[in-house]
């Protein structure tokens, strides 16, 4: 999963083995350290897919 800002860059990378299903990454206001629009994309072998999401502080 990657999470970047409205112009693309990279703010945060979390790589993994996961099982299929439902699965969580819990990430800490400090990990971020930013506000506004952010887009997340999940990728695995067979889908990716890319969603916005709004941290406001």
């Amino acid at each position: 999963m990657t999470i970047r800002d409205v112009k693309g860059a990279l703010i945060y990378r979390v790589e993994g083995n996961y099982a299929k299903g439902d699965n969580q990454v819990l990430l800490k206001e400090g990990q971020l350290r930013t506000n506004g629009v952010l887009y997340y994309t999940l990728e695995t072998q067979d889908f990716t897919a890319t969603k916005k999401m709004v941290i406001v502080k």
